[in-house]
């Protein structure tokens, strides 16, 4: 009888095994080593984003904790600060990064979890929706030097695309927090008949063009000091659309950028009691569900949130930019693996719970769907405890 591998080892098995051996190949990242390769670094810093380990000697004791069953998980017996360290410092980011985008593709290939996006891009022939932002981690520049200082501070920027039907990243670019997000516009995949929802901050001409020559649509925000022509007025439909207008932008820069016609709309939010205008070059879809869709882009702030909370995102344990680099790329491909895994273990519930359900059993042998069953049996037997007792009050 087959022995039940540990919930670690389910975990790691959901990194392709030969496309990173191929990366270590092209990128020398096993020169010059003996015992501490880079699929053992990379399984030690999944381990710590797993378990939110603190530092490099928090990582270390955790490991040297289950020291008789770190060989069989993957991880070697080489495990050391100094090895950590070394490896953070030295390691080929490319290793990491190019398996952090895998990973994203991969989780990219789940099926779809939002039946109302669903529904609109059966409707109207839509591939996917994925929404566009960045978000900035702030760095003491006393102990990250390279970093360039803002208003005393340093900082990195991670630039992301999220895909919103299985609310997994689809590409993350780390840069540094001084670059502007609209100057990234050109290096996302853009694919044809998807749709994009961006933020104010990415409203330039050619990065729109982009997309909208790849096939592709956009919305976003208008902004104050934009100049345009109006070429048509269409009926209004919908009880918050105040106007939705066909334009053409009349300034030289702009037009060259986007020498083409946009749609722009004024809809009336009741939650923040203003009126937005968004600029899109969808001319198919209804006004009301286009402000629907911008709605939509609320949910990268959400991932932003989950994964600064939950991964090791905001404290490195390195200061080195290659150091923090791996670090938050395999904090990507974390994210990744817990939601692949909640995924093929049928669990339906949040992303939350799933890894923390998975954090404190890492050296189980159990498998994931009888890890969830008990999980959920337990969880039954709180309720079904708690529901006679508000009867005796």
């Amino acid at each position: 009888m087959p022995q039940i591998p540990f919930v670690f080892n389910q975990l790691s098995s959901f990194i392709p095994r030969e496309f990173f051996d191929r990366l270590v190949k092209k990128y020398n990242g096993n020169s010059y080593v003996k015992n501490y390769s880079c699929r053992n670094h990379l399984l030690v810093m999944i381990w710590a984003q797993l378990t939110s380990r603190r530092s490099l000697r928090d990582i270390e004791s955790s490991l040297r904790a289950h020291s008789d069953k770190i060989y069989r998980m993957g991880i070697g017996t080489a495990i050391s600060c100094n090895n950590i360290a070394a490896a953070n410092a030295a390691r080929d980011v490319a290793i990491y990064r190019e398996l952090a985008l895998e990973m994203m593709r991969r989780a990219g290939r789940l099926p779809a979890s939002d039946d109302i996006l669903t529904r609109v891009g059966n409707i109207f022939r839509l591939n996917g929706f994925f929404a566009i932002d960045s978000s900035t981690v702030s760095l003491e520049l006393k102990n990250f030097s390279w970093s360039a200082p803002q208003n005393g501070w340093g900082g990195i920027k991670l630039h992301t695309m999220f895909d919103l039907l299985r609310k997994v990243p689809r590409m993350c670019l780390i840069t540094g927090h001084e670059e502007r997000d609209q100057s990234f516009m050109e290096y996302y995949p853009y694919e044809r008949g998807c749709f994009y929802m961006l933020d104010k901050s990415y409203f330039k001409s050619t990065g729109m063009y982009r997309i909208h020559s790849n096939g592709a649509f956009f919305i976003t925000r208008l902004k104050r000091n934009v100049v345009y022509r109006v070429e048509k007025k269409e009926v209004v439909n919908g009880e918050h659309v105040f106007s939705d207008e066909t334009i053409r932008f009349t300034s030289r820069w702009a037009r060259q950028g986007y020498p083409d016609s946009l749609r722009l709309i004024r809809f009336y939010s009741a939650e923040k009691n203003i009126v937005l205008t968004f600029i899109s070059n969808n001319f198919d879809i209804d006004a009301a569900t286009i402000a629907l869709l911008y709605r939509y882009r609320w949910q990268i702030e959400l991932f932003f949130r989950w994964i600064k909370q939950h991964l090791r995102i905001t404290a490195f344990y390195g200061t080195s930019a290659n150091a923090v680099m791996i670090q938050i790329y395999t904090a990507y491909t974390a994210f990744c693996i817990l939601a692949m895994a909640a995924d093929a273990a049928g669990y339906r519930g949040s992303l939350y719970e799933f890894s923390n359900i998975v954090s404190v059993s890492l050296t189980e042998k159990v498998t994931l769907r009888d890890l969830i069953k008990r999980y959920r049996y337990q969880s039954d037997e709180v309720v079904q405890d708690k529901i006679p007792s508000l009867f005796d009050i």
